[in-house]
């Protein structure tokens, strides 16, 4: 994985992720039920950022994130915040496999939007091969997007999957 952020950023990112939290606290006690196609548009949108991943297309994955996007990993300390830091954790994500050679089968997928912010989260199994070599595991993703100059851009994004003690 790339560097993380400093431990003083790493602070201010989760101080305003529980700051947008909160300020989403009452929009939520007013929602009406999400529009289904804006919903499949985040789906599409999704499935971009996967089609871009899977080729090792970095300028086509940093263009579907907001410039103060945040990408949250498994592990500890892994938090990548901004288009160089974010660039740099898929350029480590590119490594795992080569170029196409990542497929990603959606089990469960959903979401919801709240004005100029949505939430998309997804249940998937991935493959990846490097050479000859093909590595399988479960995935959860959590994406929070925000409409940016009228188009939905990813603001942040949590990835996931069982740590192999646990199974």
């Amino acid at each position: 994985m790339s560097e993380s952020l400093t431990l003083p950023r790493r602070h201010l990112v989760l101080a305003a992720a529980v700051g947008g939290v909160s300020a989403a606290v009452p929009a939520l006690a007013q929602t009406k039920p999400s529009d289904p196609a804006a919903v499949e548009a985040l789906k599409v949108l999704f499935d971009a950022y996967q089609k871009a991943f899977s080729a090792h297309d970095l300028p086509g994955v940093l263009k579907l994130f907001t410039p103060n996007a945040v990408v949250i990993g498994t592990g500890p300390g892994e938090i990548w915040g901004g288009p160089e830091e974010i660039g740099t954790a898929h350029k480590n994500f590119f490594q795992l496999f080569d170029p196409g050679k990542q497929k990603l089968e959606a089990q469960y997928r959903d979401g919801h939007v709240l004005g100029e912010m949505a939430w998309l989260v997804a249940m998937s199994n991935v493959s990846l091969t490097k050479g000859t070599t093909t590595t399988e595991f479960g995935l959860n993703t959590s994406v929070v997007f925000e409409k940016t100059g009228g188009a939905w851009l990813v603001r942040v994004m949590h990835l996931s999957n069982v740590a192999a003690e646990a199974r």
